[in-house]
């Protein structure tokens, strides 16, 4: 195991690697209901999410729908 950086919605984060998007998700106790995710600026389908692996340096913007009126 290594240790990584990457840079998550602005903000760095150091991680335990390998790691995986869904794994990331979990850790940040995100919800993944009405989630987006893009690596590296492009959108990941969240089918793709527990095979896509973080490397050092990424950047990572989650995006999440915030219903309302």
């Amino acid at each position: 195991m290594t240790q990584i950086k990457v840079n998550v919605n602005n903000q760095p984060l150091n991680v335990i690697a390998p790691i995986s998007l869904s794994e990331l998700i979990a850790l940040k106790q995100i919800d993944v209901d009405g989630t987006a995710i893009a690596k590296n600026t492009a959108i990941v389908s969240k089918r793709e999410w527990s095979t896509t692996y973080l490397n050092d340096n990424d950047t990572v913007d989650i995006f999440t729908l915030v219903a309302g009126g």
